[in-house]
């Protein structure tokens, strides 16, 4: 399979104040087990896809570390947007860049700080969208592929996507349906319709196509865009590539992928899954994650519990004790201590600006 990777680690994880910081994001934390999330990505799709096929895609600020965890990614594959604009741009560049070296190439955009779990079963979902990536649609055009995750509640801090009745492309038990809308994070009155309809699917934020057919989508969706971009084609592996780059990325506004092209094409489709899977958005999507729909306390580090349930302790230092008490999410590192309601973990962010502003952010 010529099926190449583009990991998206450009992020900042705000929402993990205050383990998270500028200087050491969410994607290098260790949050799921000893090795860091960004890790733990790339392991997941080295028995698919060699590590020789697999880019990265952050900001400058961050390459130094993101070899360091994993230091066997050649240099050339790491790729430096001058800045942070969402998804829209990186996967734009990145596009161009694995283009450059494979034109037949099929490319699968995962983010680097997701958990997925039965990692044999994503695997195999991968192999099924390569398969589908070239299918022919109409006029000969190729699909755009995203995966859609089967709720299992009305999360309100994802994404949905509604698939078709009609099944486009299927091998056993994955099929493949158009997709017919995209709803941005819905309040929980609509997360409960949905869930009850049953044709909703959280967006995973993971993708698969043909690496021509992203381009070409960008190049009828986002005819300006796409021809400032094209003026970074003609440069890329040579020194002025940084400079173009950066002249582009002054140009464009941010931009997810999903708004600027998914929704807007109609050569889009989605393929449900199963697999266990989370965004590790917040500490409450941790918890969820990790507990598997428990009431137990979570901890790391010296905790004592009396009478308190449903609490996630992340200490490094200190004894944190817990007494009567639950829905917590206790953070306790060197420099600060965060203590929140777990419904409240999405407020984390605020947090964070806050302290920019003071000039404590770290």
């Amino acid at each position: 399979m010529n099926l190449y990777a583009l990991i998206m680690a450009g992020g900042e994880g705000k929402r993990f104040w205050p383990l998270s910081t500028k200087d050491k994001p969410k994607q290098f934390l260790s949050l799921l087990g000893d090795k860091s999330l960004i890790r733990q990505t790339v392991d997941r799709i080295l028995p698919l896809i060699p590590i020789e096929r697999v880019f990265i895609v952050t900001v400058k600020a961050y390459a130094e570390e993101t070899l360091k965890h994993i230091p066997e990614l050649p240099p050339k594959n790491l790729i430096l947007e001058p800045e942070g604009k969402n998804t829209a741009p990186c996967i734009a560049y990145g596009s161009l860049r694995i283009a450059a070296i494979d034109p037949d190439s099929v490319t699968v955009v995962l983010p680097a700080d997701h958990a997925i779990g039965k990692e044999e079963e994503f695997r195999g979902v991968l192999k099924f969208s390569y398969e589908a990536s070239v299918y022919e649609l109409e006029e000969g055009e190729t699909p755009l592929i995203t995966l859609g995750v089967k709720p299992t509640s009305p999360e309100t801090g994802y994404g949905y996507i509604k698939a078709g009745c009609e099944e486009v492309i299927s091998s056993n038990d994955i099929k493949a349906y158009k997709a017919l809308k995209f709803t941005e994070k819905p309040d929980q009155d609509t997360a409960i319709k949905f869930l009850n309809e049953g044709d909703y699917y959280w967006n995973s934020g993971m993708f698969i196509w043909k690496t021509s057919s992203i381009l070409r989508e960008f190049a009828s969706l986002l005819p300006e865009w796409f021809a400032s971009f094209s003026d970074v084609s003609t440069v890329i592996g040579k020194p002025e590539e940084s400079e173009s780059v950066s002249m582009v990325y002054s140009k464009i506004k941010s931009g997810s992928i999903d708004k600027l092209i998914l929704e807007r094409s109609d050569k889009t489709l989605v393929i449900p899954v199963e697999f266990p899977w989370s965004d590790v958005g917040s500490w409450k999507a941790l918890y969820e994650y990790l507990s598997e729909g428990s009431n137990q306390n979570l901890t790391r580090g010296k905790t004592v519990s009396i009478n308190s349930s449903s609490c996630l302790v992340m200490g490094e230092g200190r004894t944190v004790a817990l007494v009567g008490v639950s829905d917590l999410v206790v953070v306790d590192t060197e420099d600060a201590l965060l203590v929140l309601n777990k419904e409240s973990s999405q407020d984390v962010k605020k947090i964070v600006e806050e302290l920019g502003k003071l000039g404590k952010s770290d």
